[in-house]
């Protein structure tokens, strides 16, 4: 079976199982629903570029699945010493992250206000600070359910790219320069990187709700196998 083949059949799986037996579904329900279905398009549009070769791209959107996938486990975990349902935990764990995230935003809307402030003219501000006061409404606390994860790891450098990186994408041949818009990535590495949190993903979401996942993994053992030779 086709990698893509793949992942598309774990999600679809997974998504099948959860209309015929989650009845009525919680808050968190639905919020599992919401990263079950950006995952499967996240991952489906991942590998669609790296099996074309497009290595920062597909970084890019790594780092923002990876965001998602620590986040999903990070919520997903049953505290065995805790007394609440296993679903109120998990959907307090959500809004654990989301505040935390909220008051940090607001943090560097404050910080940008005292640099605005210290200026010489703030008055030539008065624009940027309007924007401020609408984003701190935007991201207060309250709105937990926006979903933020500020974790960058391995792909960063794809998202926030700094010159020394820009500038090594360009050689000097002796009579020409040379522009490589792209990174020096294994794309094995990638699509196992890719492979790892999708399987993680449905792995985790089937076994919170106490479903069989032992196929999504013998799936994955497999796929790995073969990429590896």
């Amino acid at each position: 079976m086709e990698i893509d083949e793949t992942l598309d059949k774990w999600f679809e799986d997974t998504f099948t199982m959860y209309q015929e037996k989650v009845h009525p579904p919680k808050r968190v329900d639905l919020l599992i629903m919401g990263v079950l279905r950006y995952s499967r398009h996240c991952s489906i549009t991942t590998f669609s570029l790296l099996r074309q070769e497009v290595k920062l791209s597909s970084m890019a959107l790594l780092r923002v699945y990876l965001e998602l996938y620590i986040k999903l486990l990070w919520c997903l975990i049953k505290a065995p010493t805790s007394q609440k349902d296993h679903k109120d935990e998990a959907y307090a764990r959500f809004r654990r992250w989301d505040f935390k995230r909220s008051f940090e935003q607001r943090r560097l809307f404050e910080k940008e206000l005292e640099i605005i402030d210290r200026s010489s003219k703030p008055e030539d501000f008065k624009d940027r600070r309007t924007e401020i006061s609408k984003e701190k409404t935007q991201h207060s606390p309250e709105d937990i359910l926006r979903t933020y994860p500020g974790l960058y790891q391995r792909f960063s450098k794809a998202v926030h790219p700094d010159m020394d990186f820009i500038q090594k994408m360009v050689t000097c041949t002796g009579k020409a320069y040379i522009c490589n818009c792209d990174v020096n990535e294994d794309i094995q590495e990638l699509k196992l990187y890719l492979l790892s949190m999708s399987c993680d993903i449905n792995r985790k979401i089937r076994d919170f709700y106490g479903w069989d996942s032992a196929e999504v993994q013998k799936e994955y053992d497999l796929i790995v196998k073969q990429l590896n030779g």
